[in-house]
């Protein structure tokens, strides 16, 4: 075992992850910009609860200090999110869904740089997605004013399903209600 490390953090942060020092990965993040690269590669791991912390990690990290992350924002990283967002695992999808909001909420200007990489993938998401997946791409587009999924949009304001997502206020809502807000604030109906 070499004296000195250079390489990536990546096992001391999964080992953080697996013992649940939460707390701790969200100080290290905040302070060590090779531990937040870690993370960042931790949404590959195999494991799905591994991917799931990292995300729950980033989110914390956005939460307590958003500028941390700001520059590691691409289109990489958000396509990855999204297609998180999409797995059958629910740690791994609602810890996506919620760490994507995040960024929308905190980086609009890089959110919006993508917007053209993003909208494709949400409206896949309305097309072929389960119901709480077509909610939460109806979210992001109205986040993002993808007008061009208006035509989806319209598709999905009769439907009754209620869904759950993991944001306040959007527990066993109609997916109709959330696409008629949508579409108000695409310039819609």
């Amino acid at each position: 075992m070499p004296l000195f490390s250079f390489g990536s953090k990546k096992s001391k942060v999964r080992k953080m992850i697996e013992s649940e020092d939460i707390e701790r990965a969200v100080n290290q993040a905040l302070s060590d910009k090779k531990f937040l690269e870690a993370l960042i590669e931790l949404l590959e791991d195999d494991v799905p609860g591994i991917r799931g912390d990292a995300m729950l990690v980033l989110s914390e990290v956005i939460s307590k200090e958003s500028s941390t992350l700001k520059n590691k924002i691409n289109d990489k990283f958000i396509l990855k999110i999204i297609e998180l967002s999409s797995q059958r695992n629910s740690y791994v999808k609602d810890n996506a869904m919620v760490l994507l909001n995040a960024m929308i909420q905190n980086y609009p200007e890089a959110m919006s740089k993508y917007r053209d990489k993003i909208a494709p993938k949400l409206i896949e998401m309305l097309e072929v997605g389960d119901k709480n997946d077509k909610a939460f791409a109806l979210l992001m587009i109205k986040e993002l004013k993808i007008k061009e999924a208006m035509p989806k949009v319209e598709e999905l304001l009769e439907v009754q399903d209620k869904v759950i997502l993991p944001f306040e206020g959007r527990k066993w809502v109609p997916l109709g209600e959330i696409a008629k807000e949508v579409l108000e604030t695409l310039g819609g109906e």
